[in-house]
């Protein structure tokens, strides 16, 4: 059987929501079929190390200023000499650096990936719709994307496959109704309920929406507790909001944790108050280890979420909403666990690594096999 060369190339390899979904395609990946190798446009990413401990060679590139001459020339130099049968790349600056970089270089087939709902500028649509020339698909997280790049970006909906998120279930926390044990494990008081937002600490999360919700329900619920979990450019910010809202003994800034899956075993409600999204993994996690997920209704959130029925959606920017929503969840513990019982059905039908990987390879050989008889 003859085995396939695939480059990937992304912008980086820090610990976001596309590096961790490209680590468990490789993990998933029939090594007797595809020889991987990731080209990373800066060095020293979170899954780095994780990548080359499955066996997969990981080149890494110095980044200087956001357009680079020098890192696009090391870069074709690199896919040169791999001389790939495949080409994936992942977000914009890998999608742009990437297949500039193979031009002329006659990769077999070219791929783009997009994983957020992004309105780009006019040039760099002009940068996408130029590729599009030697571009054989785009894959997409959610159909949300897919209308983004056809009506806003110009991009050809026949190139474009859309091929959901996946996460791996057996590192998920038993399903457990009662939280009490994995908020014990978690380091927290078991006697309180939790709210909790994950994710980085940026502008697209829109944490004030998240805080000032957390600040209309705690004076009801005596009970409750409120987790901010990762780290980011906005925390001071975000802490000094948090006192002003009178929230000190209330909302606990944890930090980047690399145990968020035992930690949302623990968690009752996972609110998401983001802009924008492409298909958000802890959205999926939550769902999976039986927190009610309540979200902005943007990108593939209301793709994954069926409201009413596996979680609720929320309009972006709307803290009063948002904590309606929260005091649904807590205060009808009869609905949420009927809600947590269906999303983790959900999961395990639609959204497990297996699916996504299977899905991906399929693709893969699809176009291959076009390509080659063509």
């Amino acid at each position: 059987m003859r085995v396939y060369r695939t480059a990937y190339v992304i912008g980086e390899l820090g610990k976001g929501g596309a590096e961790y979904q490209l680590h468990e395609l490789l993990r998933q990946l029939d090594r007797e079929r595809y020889e991987p190798r990731i080209f990373a446009l800066a060095t020293g990413g979170y899954w780095a190390e994780p990548i080359r401990r499955l066996g997969i060679t990981v080149e890494e590139f110095s980044r200087g200023r956001s357009a680079d001459p020098r890192r696009l020339v090391a870069l074709r130099r690199a896919l040169r000499a791999f001389r790939p049968d495949i080409l994936h790349t992942i977000m914009w600056s890998g999608n742009s650096y990437g297949r500039i970089a193979a031009l002329g270089l006659g990769v077999p087939v070219v791929i783009a990936a997009e994983r957020n709902v992004l309105r780009l500028p006019g040039w760099q649509v002009g940068v996408e719709r130029a590729l599009d020339l030697m571009t054989d698909a785009y894959l997409v997280n959610s159909e949300a994307i897919a209308v983004e790049l056809t009506e806003h970006g110009g991009l050809p909906r026949n190139k474009i496959t859309v091929i959901e998120n996946g996460i791996d279930l057996t590192a998920m926390p038993a399903f457990e109704p009662d939280r009490r044990a994995a908020r014990i494990a978690a380091g927290l008081d078991p006697s309180r309920r939790v709210v909790a937002q994950v994710g980085r600490l940026t502008a697209q999360k829109d944490y004030p929406t998240f805080l000032q919700a957390a600040a209309t329900i705690a004076p009801d619920y005596p009970d409750v507790d409120f987790l901010v979990v990762g780290t980011g450019e906005l925390r001071a910010e975000l802490e000094a909001l948090s006192s002003r809202l009178g929230l000190n003994d209330r909302v606990r800034f944890m930090g980047l944790r690399h145990d968020v899956k035992a930690l949302l075993g623990g968690v009752d409600v996972l609110t998401l108050t983001s802009r924008f999204e492409g298909l958000p993994n802890v959205v999926l996690e939550a769902m999976a280890a039986g927190a009610v997920v309540v979200a902005t209704d943007v990108g593939g959130c209301g793709e994954v979420i069926l409201p009413d029925v596996t979680g609720l959606l929320v309009g972006p920017g709307q803290p009063d909403v948002v904590s309606d929503a929260v005091r649904r969840v807590l205060d009808d513990p009869t609905w949420a666990r009927s809600a947590a019982l269906a999303a983790r059905r959900r999961i395990e039908e639609r959204f497990s690594v297996e699916t996504m990987a299977t899905r991906t390879t399929d693709a893969y050989a699809t176009l291959l096999a076009r390509r080659l008889t063509s």
